[in-house]
């Protein structure tokens, strides 16, 4: 089995998976193209019921994107009417030094290795045509983007409606927007499980004090 079991997040931590979702919304995106895997980086995040461009809820059992026209996916959308592919979301990682841990818990961990917190996303896309709904996914999908930004420095959070209609409709004409039913989801979190809780809390904190804090808090937490 691989990764070992102990690596393989289960489903209780399920909230675990989405946070690393909402946090890395570049993902790293994978279908089979002509035969051979297609590898490229979206941005994309949970579907959301909105009322125009307002934000109510996340779906998280869904998520929307686009990509050019020019992209390979863009192209197997137009022939198919869904397409299955695979996402990596990326979290926080960090090389573990033995240093990291005092000289009682040397045993534990006296050779180097790398932590890591990634999530696997398997779903069916299907593309979204109509012009109309693609128009509100992209209002909603920046105001998502600018609501994450904050308002430090800024008197307010950029629009669509603030772009020029003529370019809107230029971006529309050259963007396939698509939903992704995801089918399956899985984490792939190696946080030195296999460690004594005394080491699991050093390494944590040691992650935290080196500026990765996101990780170090992900293993105290599981």
């Amino acid at each position: 089995m691989y990764p070992a079991k102990h690596y393989q997040a289960s489903k209780e931590n399920i909230s675990h998976y989405h946070d690393i979702i909402e946090n890395n919304p570049l993902a790293t995106l994978l279908f089979n193209h002509k035969s051979e895997i297609d590898v490229s980086h979206i941005p994309c995040h949970f579907s959301l019921k909105t009322s125009s461009s307002t934000i109510h809820e996340l779906e998280r059992n869904t998520l929307t994107a686009h990509v050019s026209n020019h992209h390979p996916l863009a192209e197997v959308l137009k022939h198919s009417s869904t397409v299955a592919l695979q996402l990596i979301f990326h979290g926080e990682d960090a090389y573990i030094s033995p240093r990291d841990v005092a000289k009682q818990h040397n045993q534990a961990q006296s050779v180097p290795t790398w932590n890591y917190a990634k999530v696997h996303v398997s779903g069916i896309a299907r593309e979204i045509k109509n012009s109309d709904e693609k128009y509100r996914y992209m209002a909603a999908s920046t105001a998502y983007f600018e609501h994450r930004l904050g308002s430090n420095n800024r008197t307010k959070p950029w629009s669509i409606e603030e772009a020029p209609a003529i370019a809107i409709q230029k971006m529309l004409n050259a963007i396939t927007v698509f939903d992704i039913t995801i089918t399956h989801l899985e984490g792939r979190f190696k946080l030195s499980q296999n460690k004594p809780k005394a080491v699991q809390k050093e390494l944590a904190e040691q992650l935290t004090t080196r500026g990765a804090q996101d990780l170090g808090q992900l293993m105290l937490a599981l």
